[in-house]
């Protein structure tokens, strides 16, 4: 592998020295759009016309530094016309094209609308997905079915992403990096989940699924899927109303208001959520052991009911000194009291009868606190905006108290008591601190090329605790061999270098990131002190060729590391009964993937790719099992190494001028080598097919119909049977389209449910995991306020890796 990742590299960079030097010999124009702030206007629509009669040559869209170009076009007369939402159209002066040469436009400077039309309505119809070389945007408003959904449940429905329980995974099962806004969201998986429960899709405007990022991003995770809220973009006042019921088997309620003024030098904004919910979850683990020829069996059936509410809010503002530079602040959090009931009832049997039963009665009373404050500038400077400065500072305050009040009792096989309950009293605070600093510079060195640098440095101290109490009436015992402490700090100096460049109709981005981790981790009972140093270099690559101004190929190289959450390595442990524990694991090493992608795009709309991806010091979740005592251990550990060979197709389809159909499939063949002395290797296939279908039934009236199916398959140590679910929903636009009320039904059949069985070392186990899915939900949002549009900065803030490893 590291034979092939250094030829891969050689490969490119000779490429990239040779097209440096290489002249423009075809017939061509390219230029760049800029915003009001001298700002590269991404994703700007750019057509060429014929002089004089107007007739559409080709149109393309602009990069992210706001760059076009159009290749192989006949000698003559041409002009450009340019639109983007919240800017006026522009058109530019004559450009005289002669064969075998290239003119380089000059840069447009857009011109934002300022005042509403009142006579001619103006409406930019977006595609709920669209396709980039470097990315694919999913937006989350034109979907009818996200209504009043909360993001967990969104993003299981979003093409190419699978949620696995509290897990999701991106890029054929890698797991992904989540961010808000770009800066990823650092908990644990199960506490990941809480938090994007906790995010409502009417706060969120677009998914970005980004499967290849570039040095600028962290180098964590198996891939980006970044979320990005709602900012909105008018010139003076506007309110949103939100209001969301659900009804299943349990309920949910939302209410949601978000307030915006801006004026040509300042924007504020503020959203606030609250809600109340209560959802449900089935947990079925059976298990065998083979012990002197007899089967003792451990049926665990475990049901929990989380009653949570939800206090969300975003507020924050933007201050332009000049048209140029400007000044931001931000502060989002959640703060979110949950309670949650457990029952547990645990069947031990010997050959196939009930020998006793172990019942577990608990209730958590638990409450939460995540708010991240950021402080942001952006400058643009020189004649020509060449020299773009950006910094950002960030604060992460996470804070933890947990409580729980756990007994269990112990039957015989008569149902009679066999010994007195165990009662136990468990405290478990956490608090956790994350400082984050990074600057990045873009030098635009000429029209076709420029570089990115950046530093981030970040810092995170995590103290934690745990208390068994053992309870006797009214007094309370300490259980030593539960009880601990838990201290964690970490440091990452990170650096990176990008490089773009654009030579006629290839595109170069190479780029190179290195990241120093310095952490110690503290344990108290046992007393015990692990420090880790090491330094990673994690290269990019990305290429990509235009055939036409319709059709891409793109190509892609890119090495991540997948640092543990921090929960992942605390050796606290969770008790669920005499036989089941979940814990940590302090010496949890960091995984290293590495990826292999090419990718044919046409249209900005279809994609085809072909990928292969290694991850060394793979871990996930498994199963470590005493068939002595019969107890098994829930942890995460490193197994092995992965391999993973996916090919994808993305294919929208437009049938009629009523129907749109957004069809994904995925296939993929997977090795997993394990390193564990008797574990067998095993290799498995996978097919997902996910088709969006959405119906324009009258001016106001559309529905939608969303269907997932994913065929039986292995993933780390477990086999799953195949999964299947059906959503479907129907929108009407009310009070002058400013308003709509949207009903949809989330998985109707009720199927949306995780099956699976190990055979992994000594295991024989079969597990159901289903949590409430079925919902009836109810929508109504209504705007008003100023409409003219205009656009604002889109703020990402710095802690890009950092939010996605806290812990509950």
């Amino acid at each position: 592998m590291r034979l092939l990742t250094r030829c891969v590299l050689s490969l490119v960079l000779g490429m990239i020295f040779n097209y440096s030097y290489a002249q423009t010999d075809s017939t061509g124009i390219q230029g760049r759009i800029l915003t009001e702030f001298s700002a590269p206007a991404e994703a700007a629509t750019v057509r060429l016309l014929s002089h004089p009669d107007s007739i559409l040559i080709s149109s393309t869209i602009t990069d992210k530094n706001g760059f076009f170009q159009f290749n192989r076009i006949k000698p003559g007369n041409y002009f450009i016309a340019v639109t983007k939402v919240g800017y006026k159209r522009l058109y530019s002066i004559k450009y005289q094209i002669l064969a075998n040469s290239s003119v380089k436009a000059a840069s447009v400077r857009l011109v934002p609308l300022t005042h509403q039309l009142q006579e001619v309505k103006i409406q930019a119809k977006k595609d709920y997905v669209e396709v980039r070389p470097d990315k694919t945007i999913v937006n989350v408003d034109k979907s009818i079915v996200a209504a009043g959904s909360n993001m967990l449940d969104v993003l299981g429905g979003t093409p190419g992403v699978r949620v696995s329980g509290d897990e999701v995974l991106f890029k054929g099962g890698q797991k992904a990096l989540i961010a808000v806004n770009g800066k990823p969201v650092l908990l644990s998986s199960e506490q990941l989940a809480e938090l994007l429960r906790n995010y409502q899709s009417s706060q969120v405007s677009q998914v970005e699924l980004i499967e290849n990022p570039s040095a600028r991003w962290d180098a964590a995770g198996g891939g980006v899927i970044n979320i990005i809220l709602k900012k909105d973009q008018n010139l003076g006042w506007r309110v949103n109303i939100n209001e969301t019921a659900a009804i299943g088997q349990n309920y949910r309620l939302t209410s949601s208001t978000a307030v915006n003024y801006r004026s040509r030098k300042l924007n504020l904004f503020a959203t606030y959520t609250v809600g109340r919910s209560e959802t449900t979850r089935e947990w079925d683990i059976n298990r065998n052991i083979q012990n002197n020829g007899a089967t003792e069996g451990y049926d665990v059936n475990y049901r929990s009911n989380i009653r949570l509410s939800t206090h969300s809010f975003n507020t924050g503002g933007e201050l332009s000194f000049n048209p140029k530079q400007s000044l931001g602040a931000l502060v989002q959090g959640n703060i979110n009291p949950t309670g949650i009931g457990k029952r547990n009832n645990t069947y031990l049997m010997r050959n196939g009868i009930t020998d006793s039963t172990i019942t577990t009665g608990s209730f958590i009373d638990r409450d939460v606190s995540n708010i991240n404050y950021n402080l942001n500038y952006r400058g643009v400077f020189g004649k020509f905006g060449e020299h773009t400065l950006s910094a950002d500072a960030d604060y992460i305050m996470y804070d933890r108290a947990s409580v729980e009040d756990l007994t269990n009792n112990f039957y015989n096989a008569s149902g009679s008591f066999y010994r007195d309950p165990l009662k136990l009293y468990i405290t478990s605070p956490s608090d956790i601190d994350v400082y984050s600093f990074k600057i990045d510079y873009t030098r635009l060195i000429d029209k076709i090329s420029n570089v990115d640098i950046g530093f981030k440095t970040s810092k995170v101290k995590s103290i934690n605790r745990i208390d068994f109490n053992r309870v006797d009436g009214n007094s309370r015992t300490l259980v030593d061999s539960l009880t601990g402490r838990f201290n964690y700090n970490e440091r990452i100096n990170a650096g990176y270098v990008n490089y773009v460049r654009r030579m006629n109709n290839v595109s170069i981005t190479a780029g190179l990131r290195g990241e120093m981790t310095m952490a110690d981790r503290v344990t108290y009972n046992p007393a015990n002190t692990a420090d880790t140093s090491y330094f990673n270099i994690f290269p990019s690559v990305i290429i990509n060729y235009d055939l036409n101004d319709d059709h891409q190929l793109s190509f892609s190289y890119n090495r991540r590391i997948e640092r543990p959450n921090y929960q992942d390595l605390n050796p606290f442990v969770a008790y669920i009964d005499k036989y089941a524990y979940s814990t940590g694991n302090p010496y949890l090493r960091p995984q290293y993937r590495s990826s292999f992608q090419i990718s044919d795009i046409f249209l900005y709309k279809f994609r085809g790719s072909l990928a292969f991806n290694v991850t060394k010091d793979f871990y996930t979740n498994i199963f470590q099992q005493d068939n002595a005592t019969g107890v098994y251990t829930t942890v995460t550990a490193n197994i092995g190494t992965r391999h993973q060979y996916m090919a994808e197709i993305r294919a929208p389809f437009k049938i009629g001028s009523w129907w749109d159909i957004n069809a994904y499939a995925q296939g993929t063949y997977e090795r997993f080598l394990y390193k564990t002395p008797g574990a067998a290797n095993k290799a498995a296939y996978d097919l997902i097919v996910q088709v969006n279908q959405q119906f324009k039934i009258t001016d106001k009236v559309s529905a939608e119909l969303y269907t997932s199916y994913e065929t039986p398959t292995y993933f780390g140590i477990k086999y799953y049977r195949e999964q299947y679910f059906v959503n479907a929903g129907v929108s009407r636009g009310i009070l002058s389209n400013k308003g709509s009320i949207k009903l949809q039904i989330s998985d109707i059949f009720n199927t949306r449910t995780y099956r699976y069985n190990t055979t992994y070392l000594n295991l024989d186990l079969h597990g159901r995991e289903k949590s409430g899915t079925r919902f009836v939900t109810l929508n109504f949002s209504y705007r008003f306020g100023n409409d003219a549009l205009k656009n604002a900065r889109k703020r990402t803030g710095g802690s890009q890796d950092e939010r996605n490893r806290l812990g509950d």
